[in-house]
């Protein structure tokens, strides 16, 4: 083997420290390469954790707030204890906050998963479907608490705000839209392999469709205000009153006229 290498190193003129060095530049590059590469998946990996780290809290917020609120709202409806519906609302309070302080870092995820640099669609939605859906829940509840606290009937307060349709709605918008964000977020080791334009439109449109309100929950006709009434204005008689008192009314009778003879013979008053 020996004879036969150093045959074919002679034959090609090398010698022994362009051999060495030609070992040396290979063991180099090589080592740039696999851990470039190494480093490479890392970090492809590490974004894929985060991704579905931020899916799992978007979900485990969002369920948990409405888990919670449908709670109250059950111990609203039942009448329980005073005692009890405080520490169901004070447990939602808890939701509701950590909700609110970690929305918008899950704003700044939903960028990145819909690897676009500005405000994206799913930003919208997110916002004008799941949140607001969550924050009519929230009015709708503390308007019943309230109401319960002050000894009064919450009961019709659910139900012109449609609280069963309202907790129905939040539970489909939030298992489309986190289902929509995890086939986002798909591992691949390949370059440039984000989420294509194609593959967003079609999770727009499936988040549309998940989120979509039912009629009840669109201002219903009976739900509407009341318009204002028309102010009342005293009634004021014409300027001519004193002139129509005047004259004669239409079923009272009209004295003839005298004659000028009649006038005449008629004595002058004292």
């Amino acid at each position: 083997m020996s004879k036969y290498g150093l045959g074919l190193a002679s034959f090609a003129r090398l010698r022994r420290r362009q051999l060495i060095l030609f070992a040396f530049l290979s063991a180099v590059i090589n080592g740039i390469v696999t851990a470039s590469v190494g480093a490479w998946l890392a970090q492809t990996y590490a974004t894929y954790q985060r991704k579905t780290q931020a899916i799992q809290t978007i979900s485990d917020l969002v369920y948990e707030r409405r888990t919670r609120a449908g709670m109250v709202v059950w111990a609203v409806r039942r009448n329980a204890e005073l005692d009890e519906l405080r520490y169901r609302k004070r447990a939602y309070d808890e939701a509701f906050v950590a909700w609110n302080t970690k929305v918008q870092r899950n704003i700044f995820m939903i960028r990145e998963i819909s690897s676009e640099g500005g405000v994206t669609r799913l930003e919208t939605q997110f916002q004008e479907m799941l949140v607001t859906a969550l924050a009519d829940t929230d009015r709708c509840l503390t308007k019943a608490y309230d109401a319960r606290l002050k000894g009064q009937d919450s009961a019709p307060i659910l139900e012109a705000c449609r609280m069963t349709d309202l907790h129905q709605v939040t539970l489909d918008c939030a298992a489309t839209f986190t289902n929509e964000l995890n086939r986002l977020t798909q591992l691949s080791f390949l370059p440039f392999a984000g989420p294509t334009d194609e593959k967003r439109k079609l999770a727009e449109a499936r988040i549309d469709r998940g989120c979509l309100r039912p009629p009840a929950l669109l201002s219903p006709a009976s739900l509407a205000p009341a318009p204002p009434a028309l102010p009342i204005t005293p009634k004021t008689e014409p300027l001519n009153s004193e002139v129509s008192k005047s004259e004669p009314s239409k079923n009272e009778p009209i004295a003839p006229a005298l004659a000028p003879a009649e006038l005449q013979a008629a004595p002058a008053q004292k």
